[in-house]
């Protein structure tokens, strides 16, 4: 009985205070895991530090890593087992494809250079210092804005 292997690609999100040595050695027990059931690496792409979506177990930054690789479906339980059980993985997902085209990478974008100061401001209604201009009167003028008559 043959047992065709499929296509995956596996990326997991690792805690940021880790040192460069633990994400390596985080990346190589991933590899060694697919590659004992079987599994042949196609890819091993390190996305490094980068600034996550939103704040994760407390964190707001990762080291990213992605595996492209064939297997059959049997590894699939032990790495979603070892990820979950993981202090040090905030994130994963493995998902399986069809065709080679279909697989992805990262793309490489700058380090935001103080975009979070920005972020920040915007959050406050614009930058410290400046006077916040741009609320009108709205539809209804304010409380104690109405002229009485006599």
């Amino acid at each position: 009985m043959n047992v065709t292997k499929n296509l995956y690609e596996t990326i997991f999100v690792l805690h940021p205070e880790l040192t460069e040595e633990d994400v390596e050695a985080n990346i190589q027990s991933t590899v060694q895991l697919l590659e004992g059931k079987g599994a042949e690496i196609i890819r091993i792409d390190r996305g490094g530090k980068r600034r996550l979506a939103y704040v994760m177990r407390k964190q707001r930054y990762g080291y990213y890593n992605l595996i492209h690789f064939r297997a059959t479906p049997e590894p699939l339980p032990e790495l979603e087992r070892m990820y979950r059980l993981s202090e040090r993985v905030l994130r994963y997902l493995t998902v399986r494809f069809d065709k080679e085209e279909q697989l992805t990478g990262f793309t490489r974008i700058p380090d935001d250079d103080g975009r979070e100061e920005d972020r920040d401001d915007r959050r406050r209604g614009g930058r410290r210092g400046e006077p916040f201009h741009g609320r009108g009167e709205g539809r209804y003028p304010r409380r104690g804005s109405w002229r009485r008559v006599a």
